[in-house]
């Protein structure tokens, strides 16, 4: 329960609202280009239920309405099908349609008490945008008419491509741009200068359990030295120590205890028999002004951004292990953020999970840059190679293009998620704690 409780919070809280942010830099800058933005969804389809529809217009043998979006539409409605309005005056405008159904006879257009009644050929429709909820909770979407096909003068494709390419690339920077702000937020906020050790755990039948240490225990001082370096310095005491008592100073819940433990030599050195994690002294925050944590949030990610370029390379080498370079999926993904989202909420100190959600944002941003098919910087692409050839790739070939990149994507991410499933790079235990 505890585990399906972080992963559940960490998606919420974080990674959501990252996804949430790429698609609305998508949605604002398709409506400032002009094009037609069909649907907004909250989630993945099939789609659950309609939040609400923007209002929209219609015409009927060429005569223009408005269309509330209210309006309950007929399934299958499209242009050159014959239907019946009754619509309401509206001084301020062209009539508001408040009924439409398919219809057969002669054209009408007669006034009522309450507006008027047309019957006709259906010429022009034009729904507002749709706000959706869908089934799968992984973010969201937006679904632009014609992101390929610019056959309809208000598809994407039929925009400038100047427009097209701020469409497609504005989602990206919105996550770079979120990422900057959430990390000026984390150093604002506080960082911790100094670090205590949490237990992990305890192995059976060693120094540690003899001495009363349990799990979750916060060994804040040894010999009443209080610790400075975390897991490191508590280490050098323990390896340092075999056969010597160790005065250790523990917070356990609201309890403050002082237990003692006597290391054992093996193989060399002290043996306490415990698994360690750092953990961060509340009391030593260093919180910096606006302008210091703007300076230290884009130090951080030119660093990041470098590492993640010169990472094939360090990988080639040797430097960097091939485990710890393996991509993670959304398990792994949001075992990072859960992991975060816990360890702030029990030491009281948000820069943890402000830090992490920050680079998820980057790397989400990064990411979808990638000059391949299917993602934003694959459809870029083959914007500026228009440009280049002063003539598009046929549409049909693009699209089949797009779609064998999406298939190879969903396949990759099918792999990540069998692998952080079986070999989580955060221990699903750490987050069941």
């Amino acid at each position: 329960m505890e585990l399906f409780k972080w992963l559940v919070l960490a998606f919420v809280l974080m990674l959501g609202p990252m996804i949430l942010i790429h698609e609305l830099g998508h949605f604002i800058t398709a409506r400032k280009a002009g094009a037609r933005v069909l649907e907004f969804g909250f989630g993945f389809p099939p789609r659950l239920l309609t939040l609400f529809r923007e209002k929209g217009f219609l015409e009927v043998e060429g005569v223009r309405m408005s269309l509330p979006g209210r309006v309950h539409l007929p399934p299958n409605l499209i242009p050159d099908r014959n239907v019946e309005i009754i619509a309401d005056r509206d001084p301020s405008g062209p009539p508001r349609v408040r009924q439409i159904r398919p219809a057969e006879g002669e054209p009408l257009w007669e006034e009522t008490a309450r507006g008027l009644r047309a019957r006709g050929r259906l010429t022009a429709l034009e729904e507002g945008t749709i706000y959706s909820l869908n089934m799968l909770p992984l973010g969201g979407f937006v679904r632009i008419l014609g992101e390929e096909d610019p056959s309809d003068p208000r598809s994407l494709a039929a925009r400038p491509k100047r427009w097209r390419l701020t469409v497609l690339l504005a989602g990206a920077v919105l996550n770079i741009v979120t990422a900057v702000l959430l990390l000026t937020t984390a150093y604002m906020t506080g960082i911790p200068t100094r670090a205590f050790v949490q237990v992990l755990e305890v192995v059976p039948n060693s120094p540690a359990q003899a001495a009363g240490l349990l799990p979750e225990d916060i060994i804040v001082a040894v010999n009443g030295d209080r610790l400075e370096n975390g897991t490191q310095e508590l280490r050098d005491w323990i390896a340092s120590s075999a056969g010597m008592p160790l005065e250790l100073t523990v917070l356990r819940r609201r309890e403050r205890l002082t237990l003692t433990a006597t290391p054992v030599l093996t193989d060399g050195r002290g043996f306490l028999g415990i698994g360690l994690q750092a953990w961060p002294d509340p009391d030593s925050l260093k919180r910096y002004s606006l302008p210091q944590a703007a300076v230290a949030a884009g130090e951080d990610l030119v660093l990041i951004f470098w590492t993640m370029v010169n990472l094939p390379r360090a990988v080639s080498t040797g430097e960097v292990p091939p485990e710890a370079a393996r991509p993670s999926g959304l398990p792994g993904i949001l075992g990072f953020l859960g992991f975060a989202l816990k360890e702030s909420v029990e030491t009281g100190i948000p820069f943890y999970a402000l830090q992490i959600t920050a680079l998820i944002s980057l790397a989400l941003g990064i990411t979808n840059l990638l000059p391949l098919p299917a993602l934003d910087g694959g459809r870029a692409l083959f914007v500026i190679i228009e440009a280049i050839r002063g003539r598009r790739i046929n549409p049909v070939t693009e699209a089949k293009i797009h779609f064998a990149g999406m298939v190879i994507l969903v396949g990759l991410s099918l792999f990540l998620i069998m692998q952080d499933i079986l070999n989580p790079i955060i221990p699903w235990s750490w987050l069941n704690r």
